[in-house]
């Protein structure tokens, strides 16, 4: 004979919903916050430009990357939008949804 502890369920396996924050399949959204900036096809200034992006883009974070250039280092995002490619970070404004950037390129 089993005896078993009344009201408790059998474990089951949990699994969290499939959200940015919790997934990290992006890291937020980005407004370019320059007149205009080139988008490289790999991080650092020695990538292929595949085009521009201009002010008040909005696109989406998906990696962001610290590049080490002779003396100095800078951090790079990968960016999906208008194009794939990567943007110097300095040249957008993050944020941590997309309500918040529509906002922002808005103003």
């Amino acid at each position: 004979m089993i005896f078993g502890i009344p009201g408790c369920a059998p474990k089951t396996d949990i699994e969290p919903p499939v959200t940015p924050p919790l997934s990290r399949s992006i890291l937020g959204y980005g407004v370019v916050a320059v007149g205009y900036t080139r988008i490289y096809n790999e991080p650092g200034n020695d990538g292929v430009s595949l085009g521009y992006v201009r002010e008040k883009t909005i696109v989406t974070v998906l990696e962001r990357r610290l590049v080490k250039e002779k003396d100095s280092q800078q951090f790079w995002v990968l960016t999906e939008g208008t194009y794939r490619g990567w943007l110097p970070e300095s040249v957008i404004k993050l944020y941590d949804n997309e309500g918040k950037a529509q906002t922002a390129a808005s103003q």
